[in-house]
This record gives structure tokens, C-alpha cells and sequence, in this order.
């Protein structure tokens, strides 16, 4: 039996000398950002909903974005994130970078964790394999598509990060 060894174990543990290993993947803190919104008359179809900021260097680790009732029929919501500063780079927007049109027309809850999107049932929507990096600060976004949504539907989302 052979031991192997995992690329940051190796760098860490194994190389002589050791090479120190990027905090936010061994030993960094996991950070939560979390919001609600409720929808009112005034939300439009393609309206852009800004749910949080994250700093520039994070890494997204999972996810979630839940709908408590129909948003409207035949609607969808895509989840990622836009650029800060007009300097940014390119991969600083990337709107459906997390949730790319998942149904909301009835009560349900999406999760993205271990670089896999999946609904509540657990179904596979796409496999990657890294968390996203965030390069530059950014805010997480949610656009509403397909219908205007109906009012008083809460929408709550939250992003599992690291920094540091």
C-alpha cells in the first residue's frame, strides 16, 4: 500500500522545503453572507436584486437560493455576481455564475455545495470542480426572468465564503 498525497497536503507536508498554501483553502475561517427579500408590486421581470458584496480574493464554497411561494408563471432566477468597480476584471460579472435559470414557480430551495449545482431533490444540474473565485470585490445578484414577480414572495439566499 502506497501513500498519495493531495496537491496542497504536498506543497504543505510533504515538500522540503514546505511551501506555504493558500489560507482560504486549509485553515481560513468560512464566512456567511445571508439576506432576504420580499417582492412587492414594483419588482419587474429582469429586475436585478443585490443580496450582498463580497471582498475581491473570495472563494464561494456553497450556496443556496429559496423561493416561500410561486414567484409568477413560467419565472426563473439566475444567481452570481457583477463587478464593483469599473476597473474590475472581466471575470468579476458573471450574472448566472452560480444559478443559471432555476424554475421559482413553486416553493423550493437550490443548493450549490461541493462544486455541484443541485435542487432540494438533489438532482445534478452541473459539476465543477473548484470553488468560484471572486477576483474583485463584487455583489451577488439575483435577476428575476420570465414574469414580473407576484408581491409578497420571500426570496432568501445565502453564500458560504472564505477570504482569509
Amino acid at each position: 500500500m502506497a501513500n498519495i498525497y493531495a496537491v496542497d497536503y504536498t506543497k504543505r507536508f510533504v515538500t522540503v522545503p514546505a511551501k506555504l498554501t493558500d489560507v482560504a483553502s486549509q485553515g481560513g475561517r468560512l464566512r456567511v453572507l445571508y439576506d432576504t427579500h420580499l417582492t412587492v408590486t414594483a419588482d419587474a421581470q429582469n429586475d436585478v436584486l443585490h443580496l450582498g458584496r463580497l471582498p475581491g480574493g473570495s472563494r464561494i464554497w456553497e450556496a443556496s437560493f429559496s423561493v416561500s411561494a410561486t414567484i409568477g408563471s413560467g419565472s426563473t432566477v439566475d444567481l452570481g455576481w457583477s463587478a464593483v468597480s469599473a476597473t474590475a476584471t472581466a471575470a468579476n460579472t458573471d450574472l448566472d455564475g452560480i444559478f443559471d435559470g432555476i424554475v421559482t414557480t413553486a416553493v423550493k430551495t437550490y443548493f450549490w455545495n461541493g462544486g455541484t449545482g443541485q435542487t432540494a431533490a438533489g438532482a445534478a444540474e452541473t459539476v465543477v470542480n473548484t470553488p468560484i473565485s471572486i477576483p474583485d470585490e463584487a455583489n451577488v445578484v439575483a435577476t428575476i426572468l420570465g414574469s414580473d414577480p407576484t408581491a409578497g414572495v420571500t426570496m432568501k439566499c445565502m453564500i458560504m465564503y472564505s477570504i482569509d
